[in-house]
């Protein structure tokens, strides 16, 4: 039986990204933050919450997340609770090499302006002994 994947709506994915549980979002596929799953397995153990109710206690649309996505996002965290590495937050290759890249640009960035600031003090102090060679060399 092959399952027939339906893509989002530009307002669903709207509405699954602006939850503070939500990691990404793209047509086919949500990714969830470490805090969701956590919360998500506890609410389950603790208080025997139906999943579809914890669901919508994170804040999310079930119509939007239907029970065969649920069914998926469920049992892929408690695969990954079970595994040796545990709960994370899973990402693309690209969309990881995207945030190194990021990062990478931010870095130089900061790199960059602690350079401009350094650069700037250089100026200063050398103006500053410009000056006092000036000073000296009126006094003489």
């Amino acid at each position: 039986m092959t399952k027939i994947k339906i893509p989002f709506t530009k307002e669903q994915k709207e509405a699954l990204i602006s939850n503070p549980f939500t990691l990404s979002v793209n047509d086919y596929q949500v990714r969830f933050t470490v805090e969701f799953k956590k919360f998500l397995l506890a609410e389950r153990e603790k208080n025997k919450t139906p999943w579809k109710e914890i669901f919508r206690k994170a804040g999310y649309d079930t119509d939007i997340i239907s029970k065969s996505r649920m069914d998926g996002i469920i049992k892929n965290v408690k695969c990954q609770a079970a595994s040796p590495k545990g709960l994370r937050e899973t990402a693309s290759k690209k969309s990881l090499e995207k945030g190194n890249e990021k990062k990478q640009t931010a870095k130089a960035i900061q790199e960059l302006q602690d350079e401009v600031i350094h650069l700037k003090q250089q100026i200063e102090f050398l103006k500053k002994i410009q000056m006092l060679k000036t000073l000296e060399e009126n006094e003489e």
